[in-house]
């Protein structure tokens, strides 16, 4: 019907769907290996600047990388910010809380979120030696769970576009 046009059509749009789906699969990584970067941030700014905790969530902001998979990792730490400066009686703990609340990210699972709802738990008193600590220990909590979505991500990554692919020809062979 459609022809060898139509059907390189097809093939393309199949092999765009695979993309689309293989990058949706990529999201819960690249949100950790965001969380990765701004802990690293943070562990080094507690270690390094006397800074109170709204300064410090502000500047681990930074840290987070500018890719759509984390976008809302930014916008979560400055709200935390913003609240911990407005609301003080709150403390690092329920300001974070709050701000997950009102920022929920699709892809952040359940290992990822206790993780650093504890950090935030205990970032809210000791000294600058025991949240470095605090940090570190998140770190570590969070590198399997990274490792893990990175083996899931190039798996599924693979398959994804596989099928596009195959979908793709499959239409594009019946509509010619």
């Amino acid at each position: 019907m459609l022809g060898a046009a139509g059907a390189l059509v097809c093939l393309s749009a199949g092999t765009a769907l695979g993309i689309y789906f293989r990058d949706k699969r990529q999201a819960r990584l690249r949100l950790l290996q965001a969380m990765g970067d701004v802990l690293s941030g943070m562990r080094l700014l507690l270690t390094q600047e006397r800074l109170g905790m709204s300064q410090l969530l502000q500047e681990c902001a930074v840290y987070v990388p500018s890719h759509w998979g984390a976008a809302k990792l930014e916008q979560r730490l400055l709200l935390a910010a913003e609240l911990l400066t407005s609301q003080p009686l709150l403390g690092v703990q329920g300001a974070y809380q709050k701000a997950s609340e009102q920022l929920p990210i699709a892809w952040e699972q359940a290992e990822e979120r206790e993780a650093l709802h504890a950090l935030f738990m205990q970032l809210g008193s000791g000294n600058a030696a025991m949240k470095e600590q605090a940090v570190a220990t998140c770190l570590r909590r969070l590198k399997p769970i990274t490792e893990r979505a990175q083996e899931k991500a190039q798996t599924g990554g693979k398959l994804c576009m596989q099928l596009g692919l195959l979908l793709g020809l499959m239409i594009g062979i019946a509509l010619w």
